[in-house]
């Protein structure tokens, strides 16, 4: 009995901290939009932008502008994250190319988390890329 009551509380644990270590939802879409944009490949940006993005991330100069912010940057590295709530956050990544800091912030719906509703990239001043909330 004792050995029932001591599996069933240490699988209950690995449970918890399983679920614990699992990603956010913004999260996931945050290393899902980093790697499409790491690929440098139009399709796989299409592809994550159909599934994933904001329907106004589909029009040709986005995708374009997504293309060229990938051979410029070289691609990005997520150096933090800070998690408001599961379905928004906001981090750094680093571009690969210049080592520069841009800031990221990644709201994903509440409904449907697997659609960014909003994503922001900005280095200083300048915003690169914003959809409407």
């Amino acid at each position: 009995m004792k050995i029932r009551v001591l599996l069933l509380g240490l699988l209950a644990g690995a449970s918890v901290a399983a679920t614990a270590d699992a990603p956010s939802p913004a999260r996931v879409q945050l290393n899902g939009f980093v790697a499409a944009v790491n690929s440098g490949d139009r399709a796989k940006i299409e592809a994550f932008g159909r599934e994933h993005m904001p329907p106004d991330f589909m029009r040709a100069v986005i995708i374009d502008q997504t293309l060229h912010m990938a051979e410029t940057t070289g691609g990005f590295d997520v150096v933090d994250v800070t998690e408001s709530s599961p379905n928004a956050l906001k981090g750094h990544l680093r571009e690969r190319r210049t080592k520069s800091i841009q800031e990221i912030t990644v709201i994903v719906d509440d409904a449907e988390p697997a659609r960014i509703t909003t994503i922001g990239l900005t280095g200083g001043e300048e915003v690169v890329k914003q959809a409407p909330q």
